[in-house]
């Protein structure tokens, strides 16, 4: 039993038999950040957000870097937010921007977080700018400015 074996099975969908493997693997070294990051994969993709939060706090806390680390605090933000934990989601995704500012994918989520606690006009405009950050969409781009000058100013009125 190894970790590339656990991967293995979780990217072939095989969920089931990863996670009693992960599990197994634990017993056995419960300080292994990217063992503790794979079985938190491993229980997001099985519905099991409860369980996949306290395997991606557990490896950020033993130590993750880079990419681990940033796909970890992502993970972890999109997991708070889909059990309703709306603060918590929150402070992890501002993290991982204040982390990995070019990571666009924090933004959206943080945007959706910020839908769920009620900002509705500041995730609109996240959304909006992100899309105009990185659309290739010709229609788009044609309305950038007038798009770019709205993204803060939807509630406002022009007469």
């Amino acid at each position: 039993m190894d970790l590339h074996k656990v991967k293995e099975l979780r990217q072939e969908g095989q969920l089931i038999e990863a996670r009693e493997m992960a599990m197994e693997l634990l017993k056995e070294d419960n300080q292994n950040a990217e063992l503790l990051l794979e079985t938190a994969f491993i229980h997001d993709q099985s519905d099991m957000e409860p369980q996949a939060i306290t395997f991606y706090k557990q490896a950020l806390d033993v130590g993750l870097e880079g990419n681990q680390r940033r796909d970890a605090l992502l993970s972890l933000g999109s997991s708070y937010r889909a059990v309703g934990l709306y603060e918590q989601a929150r402070e992890t995704l501002e993290i991982g921007m204040s982390e990995y500012p070019d990571y666009n994918a924090f933004y959206i989520f943080f945007a959706m977080t910020l839908y769920n606690l009620g900002d509705t006009d500041l995730a609109v405009e996240i959304l909006m700018t992100k899309l105009l950050e990185t659309t290739d969409d010709q229609s788009i781009k044609a309305y950038q400015r007038a798009l770019e000058f709205y993204a803060s100013r939807l509630d406002e009125v022009f007469n």
